[in-house]
């Protein structure tokens, strides 16, 4: 059994390995964890697909896998060998006029399926070769199916694999296509569902040289494909840019950029791809403006340092700061919702889980914090060290890393008075925090000492009004800096 690298979250598609738990040779039990791999979400455990004994191991540490890359070879138990077994004798008894047919299958080791999967199709008769379905084939997908449905799929269409997108056909995503029509010949070694993907991305497939085996063209040849027509177009629209000048002169000279010497070239970790990808999502889709405020917390100091010692936890200003952000967000819930443009509605969370930013090695983790309105203070300051130490040993789970309802990044731990943090999808709010310093502030007429911090929230102008943003932020000034009415009030 060729066992592939998995799909361990929404939106992952590679990794990088980091350790084998065995050896090959040794006895191993479905769901037994065998390995770690690194994701651009988490350190993930990998579990065997079956019972069987460690064959071969095909990914080494550091090595970079792609979610349906082979991994581990397993020898698995009699039963599977035997069904492997039967369904090859049955093959073998088609009869001749059907052999081209078969040849124009797709590879087994091209479906993207987990090993349950591949047997749950064999014990009800399904051909996955012959289901029209992008992407990794899940146990959903076979309910309903079976045998004769899957073939009925494949035979109802003699020539499915050679047709032409007519000017009535619609696209996957339900619009007419009213594009060139892309003609894909017979001659052509791909899969049904690859060379629909094709034809969705105008990708001419005779022109593709396949990676898979016996040069069969995969779904990733065709989206390389389709990622290089896109990034050719980008870039001739931005040369044909960039030689003209505000005259319209086109034969203007520019300095080549020098990209030799003493420079450092630093491969982007997982997490640092997911960060920038997330953080370009959000300028480019938000209407971003950022609020800032200076709160005087002189009092909420004073009360900390009075019961600091008196509890376990280690005791920050963030429980308080979220504990005010829950009693504003429940006056203003537009800040804390998300907004649905499909449907134009924006849709208010009445549950508050918090993510907070933690810096690691690793790069920008935002570990979230469920049900903070639940919560004590001890309670909460107890959930963000935990959080905190998980994200720096690259524990976390993909559910703990999931988005919540709002956000707040601390960056005055480290340093720098006021900053403009940027919204984290598909929230509509963040709240940063400044560092706490000592300022000159004028009180009753007098100029006295004050310990201030600036407050900086950036909202989503689509959903939230300018108006309402200053109204959440006097409600969070009023109770931090009235720091026992906050008590009070919880």
């Amino acid at each position: 059994m060729e066992f592939e690298f998995p799909d361990t979250g929404e939106g992952v598609t590679e990794g990088q390995f980091l350790e084998w738990k065995i050896n090959e040779g040794d006895e191993v039990e479905e769901d037994q964890i065998v390995g770690e791999a690194e994701t651009d979400k988490a350190v993930v455990d990998i579990p065997a697909p079956a019972d069987g004994i460690v064959k071969e191991l095909k990914a080494s540490p550091g090595d970079k896998v792609n979610v349906g890359d082979v991994i581990l070879i397993l020898e698995t138990d009699s039963e599977v060998e035997s069904d492997d077994g039967e369904e090859s004798a049955e093959a073998g008894k088609e009869e001749p006029e059907n052999e081209d047919k078969e040849a124009e299958r797709p590879d087994s080791s091209d479906i993207l399926a987990m090993p349950r999967v591949r047997k749950k199709a064999r014990e009800e008769g399904i051909n996955l070769s012959n289901l029209e379905i992008d992407g990794k084939i899940t146990l959903e997908d076979l309910e309903g199916l079976d045998s004769e449905t899957a073939e009925r799929e494949d035979s109802s269409s003699p020539d499915k694999n050679n047709e032409v997108s007519e000017s009535s056909e619609e696209d996957s995503d339900g619009t007419e296509n009213d594009s060139e029509k892309i003609e894909i010949s017979d001659d052509v070694n791909a899969t049904p569902s690859v060379r629909k993907l094709a034809r969705k991305h105008h990708i001419e497939l005779s022109m593709i040289e396949g990676s898979g085996r016996g040069g069969k063209i995969t779904r990733e040849d065709v989206l390389d494909a389709a990622d290089e027509l896109e990034n050719s177009s980008e870039s001739e629209e931005v040369d044909a840019e960039d030689e003209k000048d505000d005259t319209g002169d086109s034969s203007v000279d520019r300095p080549e950029i020098e990209t030799e010497g003493n420079v450092e070239r630093v491969e982007m970790s997982g997490v640092r791809k997911i960060t920038a990808e997330r953080m370009a999502q959000s300028s480019r889709d938000n209407a971003q403006v950022t609020h800032i405020e200076k709160a005087d917390i002189t009092e909420l100091v004073e009360l900390r340092e009075s019961i600091k010692s008196d509890v376990d936890a280690h005791l920050t200003y963030l429980p308080f700061i979220m504990k005010a952000c829950v009693a504003a967000l429940r006056d203003h819930p537009k800040l804390n919702s998300e907004l649905n443009v499909e449907n134009n509605e924006i849709v208010q969370k009445n549950f508050y889980d918090f993510n907070i930013a933690v810096d690691t090695e690793r790069g920008l983790m935002v570990p979230k914090i469920e049900g903070v309105d639940n919560r004590n203070m001890v309670d909460l300051a107890e959930q963000i060290a935990d959080k905190a130490s998980k994200a720096q040993e690259g524990d976390l789970s993909k559910e703990e890393l999931e988005p919540g309802t709002f956000s707040i990044t601390n960056l005055g731990v480290i340093g720098g008075e006021a900053f403009t943090p940027i919204i984290y999808p598909p929230q509509s709010a963040i709240l940063g925090i400044g560092k706490i310093q000592e300022t000159a502030e004028v009180v009753d007429g007098e100029i006295v000492p004050r310990k201030t911090v600036k407050l900086c929230l950036s909202y989503d102008h689509r959903v939230v009004d300018g108006a309402e943003a200053a109204r959440f932020m006097n409600k969070v000034l009023e109770d931090l800096e009235n720091p026992k009415k906050l008590i009070i009030d919880m």
